[in-house]
Formats: structure tokens, sequence, C-alpha cells
């Protein structure tokens, strides 16, 4: 399966269509099956004429989703574009919307948003501004990143939604077979890294081979790390819901449960499995992009997991996942090996085939080799069949030890603005890098280790409980057909009533 980091759309904007062709629930669903039987995409094809030109000012509507956090970056990021006019702005959180612009004025010492509309609820921005917005960032947590990216591609909107592109497995794949079906809409996944240079380079070196065919690859990440909470169980409790918070949008298509303060919202959801994908979710889309895309891998044919402490609600603390990739082009002929280390577990660093001077620290001069220590927040290490290839998560280039020698690659490139990357195609003068057909494939990849965790051994020298994944019928199994036990019920969540 090949993939690009960097494919056209020029297409012109379409036109908008009408609210309720397609009922919010049963949308996701034909989606999702559409996607899996691999048939036509009649559901999704829009009938409707296409608009040739840009609004008067030519510049492309903005709504965004989001507000806070990481959504106030991709706000102003995007609102930086010469060409983008933000009219809409929506955010659960009734104090962070009023917030928004107090601290990022304009030339003229004004609150730049203070006439635009502003929501909690995502559903009645789409119901009011139909008309007005050509364009959406979706920047919520990932548990509401599909219905909402599904319901703007339905509309004829293009999309830009923060990484990991969606929660779920059946998601991922939604949001792959509604982008592929509507081929002018420019969809990107929130990747920021994935457009500096050195991330760019480690992608061509990996389609240049410079260590040959790859057999293994390592990547890892020191979160959680404290950044939210894991292994516990689901709080008993419950907290009076804040007047300014939009609780049941904030749950979404989640299921429902009381609101605990400092729990979930604005920031700790991630470590819960109703809402987010742990760390593997979070950081794998930053460190093994380059290296999924550039050898073009598909889904993984079987994953397994052990951690010490993951419960029904939470991820684990720490955690190594394995995962079995078919051959490609670019792999060893028998295919790839592929293992993920978080919470403070790493790679043997040593029998990989490094020099032990390489285990991340803090330490800030290079050591004997010319390195500089490895980023304790990620790295990939490929192993080729003609040496290794490190690629650090940002801030380092790549480079490789080739018969034991270090080798360093000049760069040719440069870094971008990935948010303008979008907008740019948007407007139909440049590429995406991370469209959601490329990176729905990899985001179903960390759903599955996301749901290897459930079945994790607590015990590392114990068996691992090998999960076979099935992608033509979307099923986890037991190697002889047998469909695992709840893994359904993971692979394809059913959304909450009304959603």
């Amino acid at each position: 399966m090949a993939h690009s980091i960097e494919p056209s759309s020029t297409e012109p904007t379409p036109k908008h269509r009408r609210r309720g062709q397609h009922p919010r629930r049963d949308f996701l669903k034909t989606t999702i099956a559409l996607a899996l039987a691999g048939g036509p995409f009649g559901a999704l094809a829009s009938s409707a004429p296409r608009r040739t030109t840009l609004r008067a000012n030519s510049k492309l509507a903005v709504a965004k989703i989001g507000c806070g956090g990481m959504g106030g970056g991709d706000l102003e990021q995007v609102a930086r574009h010469a060409d983008v006019t933000i009219v809409g702005l929506c955010d659960v959180d009734g104090g962070t919307l009023q917030r928004v612009g107090k601290d990022d004025k304009n030339d003229k010492g004004n609150d730049p948003y203070k006439d635009v509309p502003k929501f909690q609820d995502w559903r009645e921005m789409f119901a009011k501004l139909d008309d007005r917005f050509d364009a959406v960032v979706v920047s919520t947590p990932d548990h509401t990143h599909a219905i909402i990216s599904l319901d703007a591609i339905k509309r004829d909107k293009h999309v830009y939604t923060q990484k990991p592109l969606a929660r779920a497995a059946s998601e991922n794949r939604a949001l792959a077979a509604a982008a592929k079906a509507k081929p002018s809409i420019v969809t990107q996944m929130g990747t920021q890294r994935s457009a500096v240079a050195e991330r760019r380079l480690s992608y061509d070196l990996v389609r240049k081979e410079v260590v040959g065919k790859i057999r293994a690859m390592h990547a890892w990440t020191d979160r959680p790390a404290g950044w939210w909470p894991c292994g516990q169980p689901r709080p008993s409790d419950s907290d009076p819901v804040p007047a300014d918070l939009a609780w049941d949008v904030w749950l979404g298509p989640a299921p429902n449960r009381p609101y605990k303060k400092g729990v979930y919202a604005p920031f700790h959801w991630r470590g819960t499995r109703d809402f987010g994908t742990g760390a593997f979710g979070d950081m794998a889309c930053h460190i093994m992009d380059m290296p999924y895309y550039g050898l073009d891998l598909a889904l993984p044919i079987e994953c397994s997991c052990d951690a010490p402490d993951g419960t029904d609600d939470q991820f684990p603390n720490q955690e190594t996942v394995l995962m079995k990739f078919a051959p490609t082009a670019r792999t060893a002929s028998n295919g790839l090996d592929f293992t993920w280390y978080d919470g403070g577990r790493l790679p043997d660093f040593k029998a990989i085939g490094l020099p032990e001077t390489l285990a991340p620290s803090d330490r800030g001069s290079n050591d004997e080799h010319g390195c500089l220590p490895l980023p304790k927040d990620g790295a990939a290490i490929l192993v080729g069949e003609g040496g290794l290839l490190v690629i650090p998560i940002q801030g380092q280039f790549p480079y490789a030890f080739i018969d034991g020698k270090r080798r360093d690659f000049e760069n040719t490139f440069a870094t971008t603005n990935h948010w303008h990357d979008w907008v740019d195609a948007c407007l139909g003068r440049g590429k995406a890098r991370a469209p959601f057909e490329t990176a729905a494939v990899m985001c179903e990849a960390l759903a599955l280790g996301a749901i290897a965790s459930r079945y994790a051994t607590t015990d590392a020298a114990a068996p691992r409980k090998t999960l076979k994944y099935d992608a033509a019928k979307f099923a986890f199994t037991d190697g002889s057909g047998t469909v695992i036990e709840g893994s359904e019920a993971y692979l394809h969540p059913t959304p909450r009533a009304g959603w």
C-alpha cells in the first residue's frame, strides 16, 4: 500500500450542502460499513455543483473548534495566515471562549475575535454558519475527532484535525473512506513536526534505503511522565458540573459518565480509555510517522503488549507494545517487527547495535561518536540490513551507523509551517503533508496498540497474548479464526445514544 505525505489537492472549494441529508448517527455507521466493504462511496458523494471561486475577498473562511491549550495554538497559527478569516469559534468551556483573543491583540489593540460568533456546541455552529465557512480546524479530545470531522466532510468542508486522527480503529477507517470519497476536500492531521526539516529529511532517507531494507524498528516516549493519570480505576464519585462547561457536548459519543473535577476536562482525559489513546496514540504520531509512511507500512498483522498496571478505565503507566507488519518493498522479505516503549521503558540499545553512550540523557555535549544524546521524549531506530538509522523526534537531524561508523547526511529540506501548508492546499496552491487517507492507516495501527494493552500481560516474563489482526474482516482473532472476546466492541465502539 503506497503512501504519500505530500499529495496535492488543487480542485476548487466545493459548494456547501444542506444540513440533514444524512442523520449523524447513521452517517458514521454507513461510512464505516462502506470503508470495510471496500465498495462504492455513493452515500458520501456530493451531487451539488462545485463553487469555482472563493468568496469576494478570496480568503479561506475557517471555523475553529477547541480554543484552549493546543487548540489555542492551532487557532493562532491558522489565523496568522494572510488569506484566512476566522468566522466562527467553538469551545465547550464558556470561560475559554471569553478569553480567546484577549492575550493576542491585533495591531490596533482590539480583540481580533470580538465580532466572531461563538458557540459551545459545534453542532449549533455547523447549523448556523454552514454557508459561511469553507474549512474547519478540530482541536478537541481524541474521542470527538471523528464525529466532528466526518460531519465537516459531509458538508464539503476542508478539515484539519489534531493528532491522533481518531480514537477508535473504526473511526480512523471511516475518516479514510470519507476523505477518499471526496478528493477535492483537503484534509490534514495535525502533526506539526512533520513539516520541520529534520523530519522531512528522515522520510527521504527511509525512501532512499540508506541502511537497506528495514527488518525492525524501535521507538519510545517518556510519556505519560506525569502529564495525565494512568493505571487507576474509574472514579466512583462525582462533582457538580461547572456552570460554563457544556459537559454533555464534551462527552459527545463517549459513554455517559459523571463529571469529576480535574480528572477529565480540560486535559487529563488522555489516559482514560473512553477518551484518549494513551502515550502510544499521543506520541507515536510524532515519532513513527515518517518511518511508517516512508516504509509504505499497511496495518499490522498481529500485536501484543506487556504492562504492569492498566485498568478497565485507564491505560497503563508504562508498556511495551510489539507489532508485526507484512513485508513491503522497503522492508525485509519476512516483514518488519516494531517495538514501542513508554513510561520510562527503553530499548536495549547495546542489543540493537548502537553505542551505549546514545542512551537518552540530559547531557548537552556530543559523545565520542559526535552524537548528541537521544531525546528523552522520543526517537525511532530503524534496523536495516545494511546498518542503523536513528530518527530523533525533533531538534536533531537523523543519522546512521553503517559498518559501525556514524554517517551524517546533507539536508536539502526547509522547515515549513504545517498549518499554512494546509491553508495553501485548501486554496489550491500547495499540498497537505498528512492527509487523512495516509494518516488514518497509521492511527488505526495506534488504536490497535491501545486495545492490546487491555489484554496485556502484567508479568514481563510471562507469555504475551498475541492478537492476530484481520484487517479485511476488521477483527482480532486468536490465529485460528476465533474472534477474541470483547475485541469487537473495542475496535468499533457504539456511539452514545443521540450521537
